[in-house]
């Protein structure tokens, strides 16, 4: 990081600070100290700050934390950092990140400008204690909410584009507020809806999207006093259950996100980081998940160190790491036909485990989870593809 006076005409002396390199968990605490020396040291001398990003790249949610931690006594004084940050990648992690000490422009004249135009707050201070390091826990899974979102950006942007075509919205930006206005109220996750855009065809062409399954009434969802509405509780709760009925160490769930045909982690038991980071997202790999998904059959794993069923070394590392030596692996068959996930139970010895009646228990939960799957697609997804059309419609004109 490289400080430099800059002649800001009437707001008097800036302080340019120009950072170069890859910010990342190695050096983000190295960041925060000399951010956080530089902007206290602008507010002694009287002089405004502006930081320049353009030769940065950031390559860890602990980045972006460090960032955060040093700028978040700026936002809350009402004097936001100016950030010159053009390239794409920066522009896109701080906006999912939406630091709230952070204005970004993409240039110099736009952020001096910037400064010309704020109100004169008063001085700000910066912090004189940073906070501790984040728990390395925390940081990863920082790290992946980061990476799902990213992957997450490219599927709400087709869908954005869909609607800006389907209903002649002025902008991505409009497309965007309907679909998070639509996930909102009908408590639909917003890449889940996004999916559903993609992969539905428009009304008119599709079956109405008012004719509701009856609503499941699936022994695990009564165990588990959880509402069919609730996505997030329902998909826990079936990992419970599968922990439950096998006697297994550990369990996961994945459901298939449609417009991008890869199965999605939606819950775990008993398992990692380094787990959840290495099957966030399986898509067109061969495992055991992708075989049950796409044979519609169990795939049990008798020596997950032997068994040939991986195509790379990288996800059998991971999963012995975890302690797992065998796998039973169940894909979660709907009415119609096909899977919608898999849920696997994981044991620490190798072998074959699941007795008859546990092997009949598993598959009879996994029934009961893709009906409701498709419960919940036809209807609370529905109903929020309905919610999105009929606001949408008045956007026309």
């Amino acid at each position: 990081m490289k400080a430099s006076p800059l002649d800001g005409e009437s707001l008097g002396q800036v302080t340019f600070l120009r950072v170069r390199g890859t910010l990342d968990a190695s050096n983000a605490d190295d960041f925060s100290h000399a951010l956080a020396s530089h902007l206290a040291h602008a507010e002694v001398t009287e002089t405004h700050a502006v930081l320049d990003m353009t030769d940065m790249y950031l390559s860890s949610a602990a980045a972006v934390r460090a960032l955060d931690q040093v700028t978040r006594g700026l936002a809350a004084a009402g004097r936001p950092l100016p950030t010159v940050q053009p390239r794409p990648h920066v522009r896109e992690a701080l906006r999912l990140a939406g630091l709230p000490g952070i204005r970004p422009h993409a240039t110099v004249e736009s952020a001096l400008r910037g400064l010309r135009d704020a109100p004169d707050t008063g001085p700000v201070t910066a912090p004189a204690d940073l906070p501790h390091p984040p728990a390395v826990g925390d940081l990863h899974a920082e790290v992946r909410g980061l990476r799902a979102k990213l992957r997450s950006s490219a599927l709400i942007g087709v869908a954005q584009g869909i609607l800006v075509e389907r209903y002649g919205l002025p902008g991505a930006a409009v497309a965007f507020d309907l679909l998070s206005g639509a996930s909102q109220h009908c408590n639909v996750p917003v890449r889940v809806l996004a999916s559903a855009v993609v992969t539905t065809p428009p009304p008119g062409r599709a079956p109405a999207w008012s004719e509701h399954p009856p609503v499941p009434t699936a022994p695990f969802l009564r165990r588990a006093d959880v509402s069919p509405v609730e996505r997030r509780r329902v998909l826990d709760a079936a990992a419970l259950e599968a922990l439950a009925v096998t006697g297994a160490r550990s369990v996961d769930l994945l459901c298939v996100q449609e417009a991008q045909d890869t199965l999605v982690l939606e819950a775990r038991c008993n398992l990692g980081e380094a787990f959840a980071d290495e099957f966030a997202e399986v898509s067109h790999v061969r495992a055991p998940c992708t075989v049950a998904h796409s044979t519609l059959r169990r795939v049990v794993v008798e020596s997950v160190a032997t068994d040939p069923v991986f195509a790379g070394p990288r996800m059998r590392e991971v999963l012995l790491a975890e302690g797992t030596r065998s796998l039973y692996c169940a894909p979660l068959i709907g009415e119609a036909g096909t899977s919608v996930g898999v849920v696997s139970a994981h044991w620490p010895a190798a072998g074959r485990w699941l007795s008859g009646p546990q092997e009949r228990a598993l598959e009879t939960l996994a029934r009961d989870v893709a009906t409701w799957h498709e419960w919940y697609r036809r209807s609370i997804v529905a109903d929020a593809l309905d919610h999105l059309h009929r606001r949408a419609r008045p956007c026309t004109g």
